[in-house]
């Protein structure tokens, strides 16, 4: 079975757009959101079950954390084409990190990787909009994280020798929907 990694910054509307894909593409394919998991992972761990204090970990527990989401995923691929959502560079309160790990890469193994972004005003406007709890961002911050997305992209689909697609979400989350869709 394949993986499809489908990559954006928060408020990209990357739940959004991969919910609207899942729905259309039926029961052959399975929609994995990687924060989820490796929240599911922590609080099955006693670290923690809110998702804001995964940023504040160790370098060391997030790692096991990633390590162990993406055993889960590799599991569930071995039966089900996969839609996984992630960031590709998460920040924490030391840093920019990857997102997946040269071992999380190889075990999740994907075939193929979907960018999602949006103009970082678009973002901006989402990220007040949402009720969802984020750090604070200015549009320059918004266009470092998707170009770290960007270069993350490359250097994963390189090292996977797969192909990397581009999905914009300006317009309405059917329309990008239809469109990522289009390329799986």
């Amino acid at each position: 079975m394949a993986v499809t990694l489908v990559s954006g910054v928060t408020g990209v509307g990357l739940s959004s757009v991969c919910q609207a894909v899942r729905r259309g593409l039926g029961e052959e394919y399975k929609l994995i959101n990687f924060g989820d998991v490796m929240l599911e992972q922590a609080a099955t761990s006693g670290i923690t079950t809110e998702r804001k204090d995964l940023s504040e970990l160790s370098q060391t527990q997030t790692r096991r954390l990633q390590r162990r989401a993406g055993e889960f995923v590799a599991e569930e691929a071995q039966s089900a084409d996969i839609l996984l959502s992630t960031h590709l560079a998460v920040e924490t309160s030391a840093g920019y990190i990857q997102g997946l790990p040269v071992e999380v890469l190889h075990d999740v193994s994907p075939t193929a990787f979907v960018l999602v972004e949006a103009d970082p005003e678009t973002i901006l406007e989402r990220r007040r909009g949402s009720d969802r709890e984020t750090r604070e961002a200015t549009e320059r911050k918004i266009s470092f994280e998707q170009d770290l997305n960007r270069s993350a992209a490359l250097q994963y689909a390189r090292d996977r020798n797969a192909p990397v697609r581009f999905i914009e979400n300006e317009g309405g989350i059917e329309e990008a929907a239809e469109r990522m869709a289009d390329t799986l």
